[in-house]
């Protein structure tokens, strides 16, 4: 593709003349599309190529009424304007030699700048509105990410919190832990102890007493064996009461006593694993 570039096309010569030799010229160029052109000109009829030919393409440099200046801006979209007379009325020419170029020019044309000009003026807005529409675009977003931080900031607080309470409940399991164990640290010391008490007292109330002594200083052996077995007898009479170590005579062992039945003469005993039914007679507490 080859680019035609082309200043004031038509210029020098018959206003009417050169402009319809530009456009034809133009329009020859776009039936060639392997040509791309870029044409400058003051010809209004070189203008409405646009509208006959999608070819075409109107665009202008923005001009500051203002200060009577340029601004390089290019507004595509929309046809340039001359500005010549309001120039001249900025720089102070007589009112009357305005109004009568004016009218020489005429009213027609005076309209189609009016036209220009409303153009120019809503694509400025325009631009201004689509300036605003990006900075409210880039605000939202902004707004949106603050939105995105916070919630997971929300997340990550509900989490911790979840996490300390998990700490603290298996701190106070732990603890609860550590006070069973102390517990039944101190049940089984007793226990002990208890079965320690009952065991001294069952040697002591079998040993031998004064009276057997006695016997056996003055040489009553066999009166000293029949005092002790007496005194077994009473023992066995006696019935355990649930809860009692009591010595099993047949086990040689000690035992605890889980159950009493007084009416047969019977006590189920707990000695180590074994679990046991015996008589009464056969335990001594």
């Amino acid at each position: 593709m080859s680019l035609v570039l082309l200043d004031e096309v038509g210029a020098g010569t018959n206003p009417l003349e050169g402009a319809a030799l530009g456009m034809s010229l133009l329009q020859s160029f776009a039936d060639a599309s392997s040509l791309l052109t870029l044409a400058t000109t003051h010809h209004g009829e070189l203008k409405t190529l646009k509208y006959s030919n999608e070819g075409f393409e109107n665009a202008c440099m923005e001009f500051d009424e203002v200060n009577l200046k340029p601004t390089y801006k290019i507004l595509w979209g929309i046809p340039g304007r001359s500005n010549a007379i309001n120039i001249a009325e900025r720089l102070g020419m007589p009112k009357a030699i305005l109004d009568d170029a004016r009218e020489i020019y005429g009213t027609a044309n005076s309209k189609i700048n009016e036209v220009i000009l409303d153009m120019e003026r809503f694509k400025q807005k325009s631009h201004e509105q689509v300036h605003e529409a990006e900075h409210y675009l880039k605000l939202s977003r902004e707004l949106y990410e603050k939105v995105l931080i916070a919630r997971r900031r929300i997340i990550e607080h509900g989490i911790e919190q979840r996490y300390r309470k998990m700490e603290e409940m298996s701190r106070l399991e732990a603890a609860a832990r550590s006070e069973l164990r102390s517990k039944t640290g101190q049940f089984r010391a007793s226990r002990r102890q208890l079965s320690e008490i009952h065991s001294d007292a069952f040697e002591k109330e079998t040993s031998k007493t004064p009276e057997t002594e006695s016997f056996e200083a003055i040489g009553g052996e066999n009166a000293a064996k029949s005092l002790k077995r007496q005194v077994l007898a009473e023992k066995r009479a006696e019935l355990p009461k649930v809860g009692d170590m009591v010595q099993v005579l047949s086990l040689g062992k000690k035992a605890l006593v889980l159950k009493v039945d007084s009416s047969r003469g019977e006590v189920v005993i707990q000695a180590g694993n074994m679990r046991l039914k015996v008589k009464a007679s056969d335990v001594v507490t």
